[in-house]
Formats: structure tokens, sequence, C-alpha cells
């Protein structure tokens, strides 16, 4: 798998290929996230896309660090689907309490439900697997890094590795969209 830091590095050199990359690797995740405060797979999905592009079109990818490319992306979903509320809410003119402050309790409970549940499928886990799922997926270390932390060999954490996805997608498997965004 390609990293993010290479991916970012190929869209600064230009390459169209890397960018179809990076929106392959985190479109879904963003809708999801987006659609936690709107409520609205289709709105999600046209707010994403409309961040690829100002991404793009912008050069928004030259203010990137090395490790702060999902961040960023989902910060500027975040910030773009909570004007859209703004803009319905003054649309609409709501008052007393607006349809952005319900989207955004939502939005934290949904958040918190869902980061619940993985921990609760990772807490599964038997502890070497779980060690090495946590190393590699969460703590996006590389395999030789996480064999040496675990003192296991490069062969084990690949293993431990796959086991541990399986029963992931088999734990999460009514919600799929939680194991993409948390593991993917």
């Amino acid at each position: 798998m390609t990293s993010d830091q290479s991916i970012l590095n190929n869209i600064r050199n230009g390459e169209d290929k890397a960018l179809s990359l990076l929106f392959s690797r985190y479109y879904k995740p963003l809708v999801l996230f987006s659609n936690a405060y709107l409520n609205d797979i289709h709105t999600a999905e046209d707010i994403v896309q409309e961040q690829f592009v100002k991404f793009w079109n912008n050069k928004l990818y030259n203010k990137l660090h090395t490790n702060s490319l999902s961040t960023y992306l989902f910060t500027l979903v975040k910030n773009a689907s909570l004007n859209h509320i703004k803009k319905i809410d003054v649309l609409a003119g709501s008052a007393g309490f607006s349809h952005w402050d319900i989207a955004e309790e939502e939005a934290k409970q949904i958040a918190e439900e869902g980061i619940n549940k993985v921990k609760e499928a990772l807490n599964e886990l038997p502890e070497k697997t779980r060690l090495v799922v946590e190393c590699i997926m969460i703590q996006k270390m590389k395999y030789k890094e996480a064999a040496e932390e675990l003192d296991v060999s490069i062969n084990t954490v690949k293993t431990l590795l796959k086991i541990g996805t399986q029963k992931l997608k088999e734990s999460l498997k009514n919600h799929k969209d939680l194991f993409y965004l948390f593991f993917m």
C-alpha cells in the first residue's frame, strides 16, 4: 500500500494518478464522516467531491506537512459540512437552537458510539493480535518497527495482522463503515 506521504509527493509532482489514489483511499471515509454531520448521503458525497476539487485546484496540498494529509482532508470536509448546515439554518431562519447544534451533537454521539464499538472489537482480540493491529493500523508503524516493538518476527506481525483484520471485519460486520473508517 502506498503511504500518504508518497501520494502527497506524487501529487506535488503533478501526477494525476496520485490524486485518483488519494480519492479512492479517502472518499468513502470522508463521505461517512460528512454524513454523520449532515444525515444526507447525497449532500455528503457532493461536499466531499467539492473538497477534492478544491484540494486539487487551489493546490492545498502544498500547505501540508508530512503526517497531516488525512487530518487535513477530514478538517476540510468537517468545515464544509458545518458551513452547509449553517447555510441551511440561515435560509430556514431557525430560532432558538439550530440544526447545526443538533447535527454537531448527533455527530459527536455517533462518533463516540463508533469509537466504542471499535474499542470493543479490538479488546475481543487476543493480546498479541490486538497489539499488532494497533501498531500497524492505528499507529501506522512499518512491519519491521512493530516487530521490534513487540519483540516478534516480521512474519508473525504479518500473520497476526491478517488474523486480526479478519476478526475485526467479522466483529464489525454490521458496521462495515466503522471498519473502513478506522482501519483502511
